[in-house]
């Protein structure tokens, strides 16, 4: 489970080789949002399947060029991982980082205000320092097609 948790970070650290990504050097500055606040688990719009996933907000900020990003983590889904193991399943995706825009498309129902954000914390971290680097950026699609991408990443 570690090793799937690895993998699932680092691939979304390099969120930038996603098509419907921004990349940019400015650097992000906290913000709020009057809709969105840290913790908050969400209903959204998933693939087939994965109707019990969540997303759960881990961190806002603006970035200059990019605008509001609302920084996610999605729990409940069904990652199949061949490169960790054959019939290896993830459940979780510890950080992706949307434009609010597309969160708010993707968003459905607010279920509670207060997530589980374990593990959000490294992912964010380790999405900051490519993006510093300007090897990862933002996704600016729906929720289910980062979910999509992050699946095909796991098995070329």
């Amino acid at each position: 489970m570690r090793q799937l948790r690895r993998i699932l970070v680092a691939v979304i650290a390099l969120a930038s080789v996603v098509g419907g990504c921004a990349t940019g050097p400015a650097l992000p500055e906290r913000a709020s949002s009057p809709k969105y606040r840290v913790g908050q688990v969400w209903r959204y719009e998933t693939r087939v399947g994965e109707e019990q996933s969540r997303a759960i907000i881990g961190r806002i900020e603006r970035i200059d060029g990019i605008g509001m990003v609302v920084h996610v983590k999605l729990t409940g889904l069904h990652l199949t991982n061949a490169a960790a193991a054959p019939g290896a399943v993830g459940t979780i995706m510890y950080h992706a980082p949307m434009r609010e825009d597309w969160v708010a498309a993707s968003l459905l129902e607010l279920t509670t205000e207060r997530g589980d954000l374990d593990g959000f914390a490294e992912g964010y971290g380790k999405w900051l320092a490519a993006y510093r680097k300007g090897e990862a950026g933002v996704f600016s699609v729906p929720l289910s097609e980062v979910v999509e991408a992050m699946e095909q990443a796991l098995n070329p």
